[in-house]
Formats: structure tokens, C-alpha cells, sequence
């Protein structure tokens, strides 16, 4: 699959991704302790159901990115060990890092009201969002003389 250079996510992407990173790593934590407790154990139907409502959604956000090829959902056929779920989350969570790094930037504009923050590149709010604005003259007063009634 060709990985389209120019797309960006939404600002709904955005918070998607905000909602499933944090849900996947409270996912994460919980294999973890089962995987020390009982690397091989099954996971049951449940489980698996539960996982995979995180992964889906990541899986399609990430369908422009190069590491979609390589990010899983979990088999209901070939029934995962938790050692497994491990594995495929720690690939999920490495694709969240790339994301984030990908798209969310220090602000190339030049006005020093912006320098030094770093923004989502989105379709709303693409990198060249803020070229040719002049932000701080927002700020500054009006110069022309104006009367007041009296």
C-alpha cells in the first residue's frame, strides 16, 4: 500500500488518538502483570474482544504511516497468549511515538509570539497555517487618532 506524504489528520483524529493511547496503555499495564504472572496463559474471548476495540481504531488512523503493515489486530482464531498481547501492543505503541513525532511540531512561524510551541499538524491547522499572518498585530494598539464625543 502507497503511504500518501501530504495527508494530515484531523483535529477528530487528534483526539481519537489522545483517547486511544491512553486507553491502550492502560491495556498495556494489565498485560504486563498477567504476562509475569503467566507468560503463556490464553486469553479469553472477552479479552480479546476488549483489546481489539483499542487496536481497530489505531489500525485505521494509521493506515497512511509506514508502520501499518506491521501493526496487528489480535487472532479470535489463534487464541494469543498474553506474552503475545505484549507484543503487539509494545508495536502499537511504538506507531503512537511515530505518529506523535510525525505530526505534532514546533510551529515553523516566525513571529516571536510563537516561537517554541509545538502544535498537531492537522487538515485544519496544517505546518504552513500560520505563514504570512503577523499574529502580534493582533495585539497592537490602534495608531490612528481617533476623537472622542463629547
Amino acid at each position: 500500500m502507497k503511504k500518501d506524504d501530504n495527508w494530515l489528520p484531523s483535529e477528530k483524529d487528534i483526539e481519537n488518538y489522545q483517547l486511544l493511547k491512553d486507553m491502550l496503555q492502560a491495556q498495556r499495564q494489565e498485560f504486563d502483570l498477567l504476562s509475569k504472572k503467566k507468560a503463556d496463559g490464553q486469553l479469553n474471548p472477552m479479552k480479546i474482544k476488549m483489546v481489539n476495540r483499542v487496536l481497530e481504531p489505531l489500525n485505521k488512523l494509521f493506515k497512511h504511516e509506514p508502520s501499518h503493515d506491521f501493526l496487528d489486530k489480535i487472532s479470535e482464531d489463534e487464541i494469543p497468549t498474553n506474552s503475545d498481547v505484549v507484543l503487539i501492543i509494545s508495536q502499537y505503541e511504538t506507531a503512537i511515538e511515530e505518529f506523535k513525532k510525525k505530526y505534532h511540531r514546533k510551529d515553523g512561524h516566525k513571529s516571536s509570539y510563537l516561537n517554541n510551541v509545538y502544535r498537531w499538524m492537522t487538515k485544519e491547522y496544517p505546518p504552513d497555517f500560520y505563514e504570512g499572518e503577523d499574529v502580534e498585530s493582533e495585539y497592537e494598539e490602534d495608531d490612528e487618532d481617533t476623537e472622542i464625543p463629547e
